[in-house]
C-alpha cells in the first residue's frame, strides 16, 4: 500500500515536471543579440507566459527543427528566415520583432601579412556552414571584388574557429565579435565587420502563423520588452545570469554588446512604421537569388508597426 502510494505521488511529480505540451516553443542558439528570452526564461518568466524557449547549438538545428514542426517560432537571421520560408511550403512566416541589428557584431579576422579584405586573394577562410555564414562571406567578397574560387573555403563551426586558427588551419575567419578577444592573443585582427554592411545583419524573432495566435504574439512580444528593460535597468544582477546561460565573460559579452543594437520598442518603431524592414526583405531576397543562396521567393506578412507591437 506504502509504496503504491510512493509510486502515485512520484507519478503526480513527475506530471508536473513536464513541459506544459501547449506552450508556445520558440527555439533559438545561444547569441548575445537574444539575450532577453535567454533572460526571461532564467527569471523564470516564460513558463507563465505560455512560453517555452528550446535551446540549440547553433542555427542550422533551429532551421531543422522549424521544419520538422518541433518549434512554433525561432530567433533567426533575415537571411536565414529568407532560406526558411524558401525552403517550406507549408509555413506561414510572420516576422513580429527585430530582436537587434548587427552594427559590428559579426566579423572577420585574419593574420598577419593580410590587412585588408582585397587581400584575401589565395587564403584559407574559415566559415560556419549556415545560411548567415555564406551570406556574409558573399558580402565579403562583393566589398573585396574577389570570386569565391580565388579563396580556399573550410567549413568551420564557430566553436571551432580559434583552435584552427591557431594551429594555423586557416588564415582568416568569419565570426561572431564574441571570438575576438581569443583570436587577438593569436595574432589575429579585425579588418571587416558589419558595420560595412550597415542595416544587413539583422535578427529576428519569426513565428508560423498557423501555430500562433495573435493572443501567443502579442506575449512573446511583451515578454521580450519586459526583459529587455529588465537586463538594461540592473545589468549588474543580470550580466552574471547571462556569463552562465550563454557561455560569456564580462570581456566578451561588452564586445559583443558595443556591436550590437538591441531591438527595443524605439528600433522596432523604425524598422515596421517606417518601412525598412519591408525593403530590407525585398533587397536581401533579390541578392540572395541572384546568389543561388535562395531558391525561391514567397511573400511576408508584417505587422503593421508599434500599434500591435505595443511599443
Amino acid at each position: 500500500m506504502i509504496r503504491a502510494l510512493t509510486l502515485a505521488l512520484l507519478f503526480v511529480a513527475l506530471l508536473g515536471c513536464q513541459p506544459d505540451p501547449e506552450a508556445l516553443r520558440v527555439g533559438g542558439n545561444r547569441w548575445l543579440g537574444y539575450a532577453p528570452l535567454y533572460l526571461a526564461d532564467d527569471l523564470g518568466w516564460t513558463a507563465p507566459s505560455g512560453i517555452r524557449l528550446v535551446e540549440y547549438p547553433n542555427a542550422t538545428g533551429v532551421l531543422r527543427g522549424f521544419r520538422n514542426g518541433m518549434l512554433d517560432a525561432a530567433l533567426l537571421t533575415l537571411d536565414e528566415t529568407l532560406a526558411l520560408q524558401g525552403s517550406a511550403t507549408d509555413l506561414d512566416l510572420e516576422i513580429i520583432l527585430i530582436t537587434n541589428v548587427s552594427v559590428g557584431a559579426d566579423a572577420l579576422f585574419a593574420r598577419a601579412p593580410v590587412t585588408s579584405i582585397t587581400e584575401l586573394a589565395g587564403r584559407r577562410i574559415g566559415v560556419e556552414n549556415t545560411a548567415l555564414g555564406a551570406y556574409l562571406l558573399s558580402r565579403v567578397l562583393d566589398q573585396a571584388q574577389l570570386d569565391i574560387s580565388e579563396l580556399h573555403v573550410v567549413s568551420l563551426p564557430i566553436h571551432e574557429q580559434v583552435e584552427a586558427f591557431g594551429a594555423g588551419t586557416v588564415d582568416a575567419v568569419i565570426t561572431f565579435a564574441s571570438e575576438g578577444p581569443l583570436l587577438e592573443t593569436k595574432g589575429a585582427r579585425r579588418i571587416f565587420d558589419s558595420r560595412q554592411l550597415p542595416g544587413e545583419i539583422v535578427d529576428v524573432l519569426v513565428v508560423d502563423r498557423h501555430r500562433v495566435n495573435p493572443e501567443q504574439r502579442r506575449r512573446l512580444r511583451a515578454l521580450w520588452f519586459d526583459a529587455l528593460h529588465a537586463w538594461r535597468e540592473n545589468r549588474s544582477a543580470t550580466d552574471p545570469r547571462l556569463h552562465a546561460r550563454l557561455g560569456l565573460t564580462a570581456e566578451t559579452l561588452e564586445v559583443t554588446l558595443g556591436g550590437l543594437l538591441m531591438g527595443d520598442g524605439s528600433v522596432n518603431r523604425d524598422w515596421f512604421d517606417g518601412g525598412q524592414l519591408t525593403q530590407s526583405i525585398e533587397r536581401m531576397s533579390q541578392y540572395m537569388t541572384e546568389k543561388h543562396l535562395l531558391n525561391g521567393t514567397r511573400h511576408y506578412g508584417l505587422l503593421p508597426g508599434c500599434e500591435v507591437l505595443g511599443c
